[in-house]
C-alpha cells in the first residue's frame, strides 16, 4: 500500500495545495517534502494523520498535547480545530476546510479519503461538523455503512482499521520525530511493553475490560434491595392462601344463601299455618314476623359490624395511641422525604450540567486522577449541590423505613390508623348491646308468636319444627355475616398482597437481568485481562529479535551490543559481548533514541502492515554520531517512506546517503498575501541540494 496524492483546501497555512506522490518502483521508495521551521511542514503531517483518523487522529498530533481520557481528547480536539480554518478563507465567507488523501492499495485498488469540517463565522468548529466520504476502485464507487447501522463514526473507524492501520498502531508509522525524542526519555521497558500492546491490539482490549467493568458496576446498582426468590415465593404462598380462604368464604355464602331462603319461607308457612288455630289474627302474625325480620336484620348487622371491628380495626387500637401516632409521624416524614426527592430529581439535570463542566477541569488536573478518585470527586459535587440547591426539609425522614408505602396506599394506610381511634370500648359495648337488646326483642317476639297458637297435640312438631327453623335462620344469617365480614376485610388484604408481589416480582425481573448481564461483563472482562497476560509474552521473542537487527544497524557502538533481551515480565536487556546489561550503563539521549527508532521500527515489521512510514523532522534530535545510520536504516524499509524535513536534516551528507533510493522531493513555499501567510507545495527539494 502505498499514498498517491495529498490534497488540501483552506486547512491551515495551505489555500489549496496539491501533491502526487510515486508508487515505489526500482529500489526508489522515498518521498522528501522539505520545508523551513514556520512554513507548514508539521501542518502537512498533521494533515496526513487528521485525513485518515478524523478526531482519532488527535493522539498523533504533538501540538494538540497529551490526554488522559476521551473527554480530554475530544476538548484538544475542538482547540486545535479551532485553528484550523484558513483565516483568508475565514475572511471571506468560507467556513469549511478540507483534506483528501488517495491511496492505493496492496491489490492495486485506488481508495479516497475525504474529510471536511464546517465552522461557524467566528472560525469555530460546529458540533458533529466532521464528514467523510470514501470512494473506493476506478469506479470511484462510495465507501458506506449500511442503513441499519446505529454507529457510523464507529463503522467507518472499524472499515479504516482494516483496510489501513488500527489507530492504535498509527503511531508507530507516522510519527514526529521531536516526539520520538520524547518518547525516548520514558523507560525502556515500558516502551517495549507500550509497542507490543499496540501491536495486539491490548490497549484496546485493556479500555474494553475496564468499559466492561464499569458497564458491569452500573448494571448492579440496578439491582433492586431486599428483593429476594424467596421472598416473592413466600408472598405468592400468602396470595394463595387468602386467596382460597376468600374463595371458600364466598362459596359457603352462596350455599348459606338458598339455605337461609329456604328456611324463612318454612317458617313463615308454618306460621301462618299456626294462626289460624289461635286467638291471634293472622295479621297480628304478619306484624310480629315483620318485626322479627327487623330484629334479625338488626343483630346480624351488629355481629357483622363487630366481627369487622374485630378483623380490621381492634388490633390497631389495641396497639395504642403512642405506637399509632408514632407510626403515623413516620409515614408524614416518609411523605415529605418522598416529595424532597422529587424535587431533587428536577434539579438533577442542572446538577449534570455542573458536573460536566467540572468535568472539564478534572480532566486537567495533574498528575491525572485516578477512576475511583474522579468518581469520588464527582459524587461529592453531586451531593453538594443537592444539598445546596435542594436542602432535605428538617420534618423529612432521613430513609425509607416503609419504601412499599407509597402514594394513595400511604393515605389509605394513615386512613386505616385514623379509623382505629375510634375502635375503642365505647364502641364496642354498643354494638355488644344492640345485639343483646336485638336477641331480647327476637325472644319477645316468639313468646308473643306462640302465644296467639293453640296447644293441640296435633301442634307440637310444627311447633318443634318453627323452634328449629329459628335457630337454623339465626345460625346460618349469623354464619353469613361472618363471612362477609372476612371477605370485606381480607379482600383489600389481598390486593395489598397482589400489588406488593407485582411489584417485587417486576423488580426482581428487572434486576435479575442487570445482575446476570453484570455477572457476563465481569467474566467476559477476567478473560480479557487474561488474554492480555499471556498474550503480552507472545510477541516478545520476535519484537526482540528485530530490535536487535535495527540497533545493530543505526548503533555506532556496534562492538559493544549483540542483543537486545526482553522478558516476560517486559524488562528489556541491551546485552554485550560478554552478556552484560549496557543498561546499566548511562546511554546517550542519542544511543535512546536509537532504541527507540528501533522499537518502533520492529513493531512496524512484526505487525506486517505495508502503510507507507511518514516521519516528520526524522532525526530529530539525534547526535551527529546516528543521523547518518538512522537514515540509511528508515530508507532501506522496503515500503514508501515519506521525510518531511527542514534544511538542516536531510541535507548535504545525509542527503548523499539516500539519494539513490528517492523518487520524487518537494518543497514547501511560503508567502504573505494580504496579512495572511499562505504555503503552498512545489516540486524540487531545497536550493543547492538537488536529488
Amino acid at each position: 500500500m502505498h499514498l498517491r496524492s495529498v490534497s488540501l483546501r483552506n486547512f491551515k497555512a495551505y489555500e489549496t495545495a496539491r501533491v502526487d506522490i510515486p508508487a515505489p518502483a526500482q529500489g526508489k521508495n522515498v518521498v522528501l517534502i522539505g520545508g523551513k521551521n514556520g512554513f507548514g511542514k508539521t501542518t502537512l503531517f498533521e494533515a496526513l494523520a487528521l485525513g485518515l483518523y478524523g478526531r482519532d487522529g488527535i493522539r498523533l498530533i504533538l501540538r494538540a498535547g497529551a490526554a488522559a481520557d476521551e473527554d480530554r481528547r475530544a476538548m484538544n480536539f475542538r482547540e486545535f480545530m479551532g485553528r484550523a480554518l484558513n483565516r483568508k478563507a475565514l475572511r471571506n465567507g468560507l467556513y469549511d476546510c478540507r483534506i483528501e488523501l488517495g491511496f492505493e492499495d496492496d491489490a492495486g485498488t485506488p481508495i479516497t479519503i475525504t474529510r471536511t469540517w464546517h465552522f461557524n463565522d467566528k472560525g469555530e468548529l460546529r458540533n458533529n461538523a466532521e464528514d467523510i466520504r470514501i470512494l473506493k476502485g476506478i469506479e470511484r464507487k462510495p465507501v458506506e455503512p449500511p442503513r441499519s447501522e446505529a454507529d457510523f463514526d464507529g463503522w467507518y473507524r472499524d472499515w479504516i482499521a482494516r483496510e489501513f492501520l488500527p489507530s492504535n498502531l498509527a503511531a508507530f508509522f507516522l510519527f514526529d520525530g521531536e516526539a520520538a525524542s520524547a518518547y525516548a526519555e520514558r523507560d525502556m521497558g515500558q516502551q517495549v511493553r507500550d509497542g507490543i500492546e499496540g501491536l495486539l491490539g491490548l490497549v484496546w482490549l485493556r479500555r474494553l475490560s475496564e468499559a466492561l467493568r464499569n458497564y458491569a458496576n452500573a448494571r448492579r446498582s440496578q439491582v433492586a434491595r431486599g428483593v429476594t426468590g424467596e421472598r416473592i415465593l413466600q408472598l405468592q404462598q400468602e396470595c394463595d392462601t387468602l386467596e382460597k380462604e376468600i374463595s371458600d368464604a364466598a362459596a359457603r355464602l352462596e350455599e348459606i344463601a338458598p339455605q337461609l331462603a329456604d328456611a324463612e319461607a318454612e317458617r313463615e308457612a308454618l306460621t301462618l299455618e299456626l294462626a289460624g288455630y289461635g286467638p291471634g289474627t293472622q295479621a297480628d302474625l304478619q306484624e310480629l314476623q315483620t318485626r322479627r325480620s327487623v330484629e334479625e336484620t338488626r343483630r346480624r348487622r351488629a355481629s357483622e359490624r363487630l366481627f369487622e371491628l374485630a378483623e380490621s380495626d381492634l388490633p390497631f387500637a389495641m396497639a395504642g395511641d403512642s405506637l399509632r401516632e408514632r407510626v403515623e409521624r413516620r409515614l408524614e416524614a416518609e411523605r415529605r422525604r418522598e416529595q424532597w426527592l422529587a424535587a431533587v430529581a428536577e434539579t438533577k439535570e442542572r446538577a449534570e450540567g455542573v458536573l460536566a463542566s467540572i468535568a472539564e477541569e478534572l480532566a486537567a488536573v495533574a498528575p491525572p486522577l485516578l477512576p475511583v478518585q474522579d468518581d469520588g470527586v464527582k459524587q461529592a459535587v453531586r451531593r453538594g449541590l443537592e444539598r445546596l440547591w435542594q436542602p432535605p426539609p428538617n420534618d423529612a425522614a432521613d430513609a425509607f423505613h416503609h419504601g412499599h408505602v407509597t402514594g394513595r396506599l400511604r393515605e389509605a394506610v394513615r386512613e386505616r390508623l385514623e379509623r382505629a381511634r375510634t375502635a375503642n370500648s365505647e364502641a364496642v359495648a354498643n354494638l355488644l348491646q344492640e345485639m343483646t337488646h336485638a336477641a331480647a326483642e327476637l325472644r319477645a317476639i316468639n313468646a308473643a308468636m306462640e302465644n296467639r297458637q293453640v296447644t293441640a297435640p296435633q301442634l307440637d312438631e310444627k311447633r318443634n319444627r318453627i323452634a328449629h327453623l329459628n335457630s337454623l335462620v339465626s345460625g346460618l344469617s349469623r354464619e353469613g355475616g361472618e363471612k362477609r365480614a372476612f371477605i370485606s376485610s381480607r379482600t383489600p388484604e389481598l390486593g395489598q398482597k397482589r400489588a406488593d408481589l407485582k411489584r417485587q416480582s417486576e423488580q426482581l425481573d428487572q434486576s435479575q437481568r442487570p445482575a446476570r448481564l453484570a455477572r457476563r461483563a465481569v467474566d467476559v472482562a477476567d478473560m480479557l485481562e487474561s488474554v492480555i497476560s499471556e498474550a503480552l509474552p507472545l510477541q516478545t521473542r520476535e519484537v526482540a529479535d528485530e530490535m536487535t537487527r535495527a540497533i545493530g544497524e543505526m548503533a555506532h557502538k556496534k562492538d559493544q551490543f549483540r542483543q537486545v533481551e526482553i522478558t516476560q515480565q517486559g524488562e528489556v536487556k541491551l546485552l554485550g559481548e560478554a552478556r552484560q546489561n549496557l543498561r546499566e550503563l548511562d546511554l546517550s539521549a542519542g544511543e535512546k533514541q536509537v532504541f527507540t527508532q528501533a522499537l518502533f521500527a520492529s513493531v512496524a515489521f512484526v505487525s506486517q502492515r505495508t502503510f507507507p512510514l511518514v516521519i516528520d523532522t526524522p532525526l530529530g534530535r539525534l547526535d551527529e554520531e546516528h543521523r547518518l545510520n538512522v537514515l540509511r536504516f528508515i530508507a532501506q524499509r522496503p515500503g514508501q517512506v515519506i521525510l518531511i524535513s527542514t534544511d538542516t536534516e536531510v541535507v548535504g551528507s545525509y542527503l548523499a546517503a539516500i539519494r539513490k533510493r528517492v523518487a520524487k522531493a518537494y518543497r514547501i513555499e511560503h508567502r504573505s498575501d494580504g496579512g495572511f501567510g499562505l504555503s503552498s507545495l512545489v516540486p524540487g527539494y531545497f536550493v543547492g541540494q538537488e536529488v
